[in-house]
């Protein structure tokens, strides 16, 4: 089950998939001291200008004039935090994308992806393509997508394939930290330049999603650079 059908199940439908954990009692909002003070249910306003300027050279569709804040993910990292804020465009519900914050001694990182593919390994021989301890595609010095675009591993230095950075994020159903699930990830990030002059590059996040359940899945991600300062965050 993808991230946000997670989101919806407990919107209302039937979450025949997902592990909750239950804490019972616990009153005190989790989101109250997020990066620009976003919380669930927040309507941000994304900046548009790297969509004008380079148009379709930037793989993932343009935001929305806004977006509501439907799900937050938490990965607790050597010395900082990554927020992950799961959006749903108010003009379009089918528009999804993830605001990805690295808050250490300030923000860090902050990139906008949205999904291009979710892929779900059937055998054995389908997860050794992604997984492999040799040859897995997750890990590799390159990752070239449809359109073939070629991007470079930005996580790692050297020339053969390198392990999958593996972490775990929580993600809060809602805003009392009563339902969670968690997810463990095997992940790589590569990255080409749209506009080297510029510095303007676009990223892809290849990872292995496990649910507690014992699900998975394969989701890859197209992401941008995107200015904390340039979101406007309505409440």
């Amino acid at each position: 089950m993808g991230v946000f059908n997670l989101f919806k199940a407990v919107a209302g439908k039937k979450m025949d998939t997902a592990k909750e954990t239950f804490t019972k009692g616990n009153k005190e909002p989790v989101d109250t001291q997020l990066p620009l003070q976003i919380h669930l249910g927040s309507s941000l306003a994304l900046d548009t200008t790297p969509f004008l300027i380079h148009g379709e050279a930037i793989t993932q569709p343009r935001p929305g004039a806004e977006s509501v804040v439907v799900g937050y993910g938490r990965i607790d990292l050597d010395g900082s935090v990554a927020h992950r804020f799961y959006l749903e465009s108010t003009d379009d519900p089918e528009a999804k994308s993830m605001l990805q914050m690295v808050e250490g001694d300030g923000i860090e990182e902050c990139r906008l992806f949205a999904c291009l593919g979710e892929v779900y390994p059937e055998s054995e021989e389908e997860w050794a393509f992604w997984i492999g301890d040799e040859d897995g595609y997750i890990g590799l010095p390159a990752f070239e997508d449809k359109k073939g675009n070629l991007y470079d591993r930005a996580w790692g230095d050297g020339e053969g394939r390198m392990d999958p950075n593996e972490f775990s994020e929580t993600l809060f159903l809602d805003r009392f930290g009563d339902k969670t699930v968690s997810l463990d990830h095997a992940a790589m990030l590569y990255g080409r330049w749209i506009d080297e002059a510029s510095e303007m590059a676009e990223y892809i996040l290849v990872s292995r999603e496990e649910n507690t359940d014992g699900s998975a899945l394969v989701r890859i991600s197209t992401g941008i650079d995107v200015i904390p300062e340039s979101i406007s965050v309505k409440y």
